[in-house]
């Protein structure tokens, strides 16, 4: 019994000597562990009760060529019990009033950074069961991460917060971040291993990662769901933090960003040959709306949906949809005056998917620039376009889907190839129906040049046929300079309907009736203006205007104008048949207008001619300022056929044969024509004029024995003058005087015969007065009456 006494004794000794040494025993351990890891220790271990001891002034410091640090804290209180603390190493409760750590960084070789084997697999689960506490508690703690290399240096990161865990969950909080205050962090991951991550901006959601994971030796899964809230995307990048990590340009202006960004997937993760040999799988979609993105877009929606594979450092991004909706679009023109374009909504739709593949290694060493981007193929949608312009009426165009092709995109140089495929353009304008336009664009696009090719196709129901226009264009970005040319051939055959349609300026009487206008155009335009230079041309054109009808013109012009605003246009006209009631035939003249950058328009025409009843009828050159034209001279007429000249009339029984020559003194001012002192003569050969008067002719001699004597010295007249005199008056009353003087052989012995004739009558043209062998029959008549 007494030894039993004695043994109790010294087993109580022996538990109770073993109790008090535990500080001791503990702190033995703690110190032996850090030495080996080359840490130097310094604190003070206390023990206020059975059950607690406390750690006052920790501070454990680490220096080696790769990494150095320094952790203190003011206080630390273990609360454990014997049992489990012998049992299983563990005491009941950690508690930590503030903590901070300061860690240096240096440079790491290749070698060093290479991925190797994990030691073990991080699931939730697992750390959990490894703290060596059932609760902790850090209340505050601080850390600041820098770079101890002069050649990789980076901005020291340094952040604070509080920490808690137990056997259920772990809750790291990262409250507050030097250079980005209004950002802060949650991490929450508890035994199920499951977790949850959220990174906040002014305490608002900017990112939410939901995720799980699961371990299969040698195989560590995570399944992930992470949601982005672009609205707070402007903050984030106004972090001064951010902006030195990712270079990017101070202040980050963003337009107004709402949506979301979900992406979620699959990482598998071979625990025994390292992060290199990775695979993730995930899906990326997103809606994201952007408020006023440029200033002619007052919104732009955004959606898209893809799917990203990394397996052995190959990645493939395949762009699944992909939609772009811009809404209320208007665009101003520079200068006053320019038009104004607006379209309630613009559609962007990927047609195909889109399939980018490259290499981690490629990536982190040259970046996006090396990605080879396949040909990407869109469709366009637009709401109907308004085309407004100062005093005009509204043009309104409207198409079916427009097909954008992008090829040759290259990153590295900004460099692509786009072909724009436009098959039915309709418009309206003042509310007539525009042509139908066909259009096929191909542009070659850099950052310092853009250069195009197109043609469009015209087709209107008025149109003889479709118009095609073809051309190119060519910017210099650096210099704002602008080239281009084009060619077209235009139908003429009714055309007039087709511009009647757009302006109440083409008089009814007007009707085109063959032909084609053929231009080439070029133009260049920088920031003084826009030059060109056009070469028109119409082949075998014909039209008529009223009673008058021209046949096979022939026009040719050149018209220049410089980037000052001058103009000049220089053409030669030819046209083979004139139908004004006296035909005029093979009609040539050449013709110079010049219009100052003012505005103010001179014309000059040269000496043209003109065929006219077996003669010519030629003009001297003259120059009149179009503003208020005010010019005199003179039309010179030759070689007129006397017997084409009374065919004209196509009087019965009147025949004639002989020349005229003459000339018409012509003066315009103040918009109205004047002739004084015209002239028609015929040559000194003379001529003869034969007139046998038909039955109603004979009858009114009976009651004018006087008109029976004209008529027979008419009937074979041989005469040695005929002259016309003409002078024209701007109310358009004529004065013609007709002189006739011979003889006829057949009557009353030869004796000769003297007419005077004067016509007064408003001839609103002056061919008109040739013909005057109706005048002068009319005017015997009623003489001799």
């Amino acid at each position: 019994m007494r030894k039993l006494l004695i043994a109790t004794a010294l087993l109580c000794f022996l538990i109770a000597s073993v109790y008090a040494a535990l500080p001791a025993i503990a702190e033995y351990s703690v110190r032996q562990l850090l030495a080996e890891q080359q840490i130097d220790a310094s604190f003070d271990l206390q023990r206020p009760g059975l059950n607690t001891i406390r750690i006052n002034q920790l501070k454990l410091q680490k220096s080696t060529p790769d990494q150095s640090f320094v952790l203190t804290a003011e206080a630390i209180d273990l609360r454990f019990t014997p049992w489990l603390l012998f049992n299983s190493q563990r005491v009941k409760s950690l508690h930590i009033d503030g903590l901070q750590l300061d860690l240096a960084l240096a440079q790491r070789s290749a070698a060093t950074t290479e991925p190797g084997q994990l030691p073990f697999p991080p699931l939730p689960s697992y750390l959990l069961k490894q703290l060596p506490a059932d609760t902790i508690k850090l209340e505050h703690f601080r850390v600041n991460i820098h770079s101890s290399s002069e050649t990789d240096s980076f901005p020291p990161l340094v952040f604070s917060g509080h920490l808690s865990t137990d056997n259920e969950q772990l809750r790291l909080s990262v409250d507050q971040i030097q250079d980005a205050p209004q950002i802060a962090l949650k991490l929450m991951v508890d035994h199920q291993d499951t977790g949850q991550l959220t990174l906040s901006t002014q305490e608002i959601p900017a990112l939410e990662a939901r995720f799980s994971l699961s371990y299969q030796a040698p195989q560590l899964s995570v399944q992930s769901q992470t949601n982005l809230y672009p609205e707070q995307l402007q903050i984030l990048l106004q972090q001064p933090l951010l902006t030195a990590f990712m270079a990017l340009p101070a202040p980050v202006s963003l337009p107004e960003i709402s949506g979301t960004v979900t992406l979620s997937g699959s990482s598998e993760i071979p625990l025994d040959s390292g992060l290199s040999a990775t695979s993730h799988h995930y899906q990326v979609s997103s809606q994201v709306a952007l408020q006023r993105p440029i200033p002619e877009l007052a919104r732009l929606d955004m959606q898209q949906n893809s799917a990203l594979l990394l397996e052995n450092d190959e990645l493939t991004l395949t762009i699944e949809q992909l939609s772009a909706n811009g809404q209320q679009f208007a665009a101003h023109g520079s200068g006053s005056g320019a038009p104004t374009i607006r379209s309630d909504a613009i559609q962007v739709e990927l047609i195909n998917p889109l399939q980018i593949k490259t290499t981690v290694q490629t990536l982190s060493q040259s970046g996006i620039n090396t990605l080879q981007l396949p040909r990407t193929d869109l469709l366009i949608r637009l709401q109907p376009v308004t085309i407004k312009s100062a005093g005009q009426p509204d043009i309104q165009i409207s198409s079916a889907p427009l097909s954008l092709s992008l090829s040759e995109i290259r990153l590295s140089d900004q460099h692509l190839q786009a072909d724009l495929t436009a098959d039915q353009i309709e418009g309206v304008y003042n509310a007539h129906p525009l042509p139908l336009i066909k259009l096929n664009s191909h542009a070659d696009i850099s950052p310092e040049k853009v250069s195009q090719r197109f043609s469009l196709n015209l087709q209107d129901k008025l149109l003889a046929a479709a118009t095609e226009v073809s051309g190119s264009t060519t910017t210099d970005l650096t210099s704002n300079r602008t080239t281009g040319s084009w060619k077209t051939a235009v139908p003429l055959t009714g055309i007039e309907k087709l511009l009647r349609r757009f302006s109440q300026e083409i008089p009814p009487e007007l009707v085109f009736t063959a032909g084609t206008l053929h231009q080439q155009g070029w133009l260049d335009m920088n920031n003084t203006g826009i030059a060109l230079r056009l070469l028109n041309r119409t082949n075998k054109a014909s039209f008529s205007y009223d009673q008058t009808h021209l046949y096979d013109i022939d026009w040719s012009s050149e018209t220049v104008k410089n980037h000052r605003g001058k103009l000049e246009d220089s053409g030669q006209l030819e046209i083979a048949f004139i139908d004004v009631g006296v035909p005029l035939q093979n009609f040539s003249g050449r013709y110079r207008l010049e219009q100052s950058a003012a505005g103010k328009q001179t014309l000059q025409l040269d000496s043209s001619t003109v065929d006219l009843l077996g003669g010519k009828v030629t003009t001297l050159p003259v120059t009149l300022a179009l503003d208020n034209p005010d010019f005199k001279t003179a039309i010179a007429v030759t070689g007129i056929d006397l017997a084409q000249l009374i065919a004209l009339e196509q009087q019965e029984g009147l025949t004639g044969s002989g020349t005229l020559n003459g000339q018409m003194p012509v003066h315009f001012s103040d918009g109205a024509l004047t002739i004084t002192g015209g002239q028609v003569l015929s040559t000194p050969d003379g001529g003869w004029i034969r007139f046998e008067p038909p039955a109603e002719f004979l009858a009114l001699q009976e009651a004018n024995p006087a008109l029976g004597i004209a008529f027979d010295a008419l009937r074979n007249m041989r005469y040695e003058s005929l002259g016309i005199e003409l002078d024209y008056q701007p109310d358009g009353e004529a004065l013609l005087k007709t002189h006739l003087k011979g003889h006829n052989p057949n009557w009353n012995r030869g004796q000769p015969v003297d007419f005077t004739i004067n016509i007064e009558e408003n001839i609103p043209k002056l061919l008109q007065a040739l013909q005057f062998t109706d005048k002068l029959t009319k005017t015997l008549e009623k003489r001799y009456r």
